[in-house]
Formats: C-alpha cells, structure tokens, sequence
C-alpha cells in the first residue's frame, strides 16, 4: 500500500497535532496518560491549520503588489528583447 501525498494543509495540522499533543501529555515513572481526548485534538487541529491558512493566504493578497493601471495593449513588449 502506498501513502497518498499529504495536502499543506494536512502537514499543518499534523504538527498541530503533535505539538497539542506533546502538550497534553503527562509522563510518569511507568506510564504515560493522555489528558484531553486524541479526537478532539486532531478536528481542532484541523480547524487552526484552515484558520492560519486563511490569514496567510489574506495576508498574501493584501502584500501583493497592485499595478491596476497597467494596459498591457499599450505596451511594446519588442522593446522587451535584449540587444543584441
């Protein structure tokens, strides 16, 4: 069986996972116990990665570089060309 490619998205989540779960985590001399539920985890994990992807992505746009005045009829894409 082969593993499926993970989505960005999912990577996110899964070191969400990890690190809540780290956090969750109470480590004794002969036995580890989970203190919050494993399923819980995962779906608000799930639900901070979509969060931190929206920001990102709304972060991106809001960066990107606006030139809406730009005609790209008007330009003389010849005088692109290197010379020669």
């Amino acid at each position: 069986m082969s593993a499926s490619p993970t989505s960005p998205l999912t990577a996110l989540a899964e070191k969400i996972y990890v690190e809540l779960v780290c956090r969750g985590v109470v480590i004794t001399e002969n036995a580890a116990q989970i203190k919050v539920n494993p399923e819980n985890l995962a779906k608000i994990s799930l639900k901070l990665a979509e969060a931190f992807e929206r920001v990102a992505n709304a972060d991106k746009i809001a960066a990107a570089p606006k030139n809406q005045a730009f005609d790209m009829q008007a330009t003389d894409l010849s005088a692109w060309s290197a010379p020669k």
